[in-house]
């Protein structure tokens, strides 16, 4: 029973001698083996670059047009015809409308012949005024004869001259009768029918027209721009742009016109207003449109994409990429962004340095990175 027992434990000891012996080679079996490095992480990249990068100030307007003309009648009478279709372009000194003038060219006729008779008068007056200047010499009339035909002349000088007026008065009246559009510009929707009898006391008129070149934008901005807008306007001429409501089609380019004369103090804004001599085609009236304004131009300023630039709890930062395609953190400061995709840094980054565009959130500093587009 010792014997069995003995051999027993001497073959325990020695299977367990057998498995520290097979822990201790694996253990420095592995610890001899290399551990290979973690994969490099595939990132999109693009060099900083200068650049002149223009200072915008954007603002939400209104379409206002140059001149806004209701048409009225400066007669009373019968409205003949209407010779303009509902939105037809019309021209400055074009007819848009006719009103019935027989009745006051008539009354021209008869005082153009009143005219005509006071004249033949004043003619017969002045003869007779010449004949006694040369009586008076020999003594055939008397001073009082002659003073009195004086008299007659420059009354019948004063009766032409009224009549003339008259007959000037209702020639205008008779031109009245043609209602030219005073304007180029788009006409409104018809507002009285041919037929009607239309008088000066009415105040809806017979059309409406609207000048649209140039079209003018109103808008108004924040009174802190105020000062970089003088400074623009004191250069030259401040470029304006006007852009639909998303913002992604251009409408008309143009310039800045005017400033308002006060600040709105309900607002804290201040109006101004722009010029677009090509946009009658594209700028309706009253029509909401987003104006971006040039205030300034910074000239050679360094710039990264927008995608590039990180947010952290210790304020904007970017991944740059260096050495052995490793990156590193890099605390930046960011200016304004132009063009909705490009933003100027005004400290951290020079100029031919790549910064991570895509793939940013799977980096810390230090990590190894594959650049696969730029």
């Amino acid at each position: 029973m010792k014997a069995r027992s003995k051999s027993r434990l001497w073959a325990g000891s020695v299977v367990l001698l057998l498995v520290l012996a097979v822990i201790v080679f694996l253990h420095f079996h592995n610890a001899k083996k290399p551990v290979a490095p973690p994969p490099a992480t595939p990132v999109t990249a693009v060099a900083a670059k200068l650049a002149n990068v223009p200072v915008y100030i954007d603002a939400l307007g209104t379409v206002t047009p140059t001149r806004t003309i209701t048409v009225v009648t400066q007669v009373n009478g019968i409205l003949n015809t209407v010779n303009f279709k509902e939105g037809q372009r019309v021209k400055a000194g074009q007819v848009i409308a006719t009103i019935d003038s027989r009745a006051l060219e008539a009354q021209l006729l008869q005082a153009q012949g009143t005219l005509a008779h006071d004249q033949a008068a004043l003619a017969n007056a002045r003869v007779d005024l010449v004949r006694f200047q040369q009586l008076i010499k020999v003594g055939s009339i008397t001073q009082q004869t002659l003073d009195t035909q004086v008299a007659t002349v420059q009354e019948d000088e004063g009766t032409v001259k009224s009549d003339a007026g008259n007959v000037k008065n209702l020639q205008v009246q008779v031109s009245y009768c043609t209602i030219t559009s005073p304007v180029d510009g788009v006409v409104g929707l018809r507002l009285v029918d041919p037929g009607n009898y239309v008088t000066t006391a009415a105040t809806t008129g017979v059309a409406v027209i609207t000048q649209l070149s140039p079209a003018t934008v109103v808008y108004a901005v924040p009174e802190d721009y105020l000062g970089q807008i003088h400074q623009a306007m004191a250069r030259g001429p401040v470029p304006v742009t006007a852009f639909d409501r998303d913002k992604k089609n251009l409408l008309a380019t143009g310039t800045l016109l005017a400033l308002d004369n006060q600040v709105d103090t309900a607002t804290g804004t201040v109006k101004v207003k722009a010029t677009f001599p090509t946009g009658a085609d594209t700028l309706f009236p009253n029509q909401f449109v987003n104006a971006r304004m040039q205030a300034d131009t910074l000239n050679q300023v360094p710039v990264v994409p927008t995608a590039a630039i990180q947010h952290g709890s210790n304020g904007d930062f970017v991944f740059v990429v260096g050495a052995n395609n490793k990156v590193t953190l890099r605390n930046v400061k960011s200016g304004p962004s132009y063009l909705d995709d490009t933003t100027i840094l005004n400290n951290g980054i020079k100029p031919g340095e790549q910064v991570v565009t895509d793939g940013a959130d799977k980096l810390d500093t230090g990590s190894l990175v594959k650049v696969v587009a730029h």
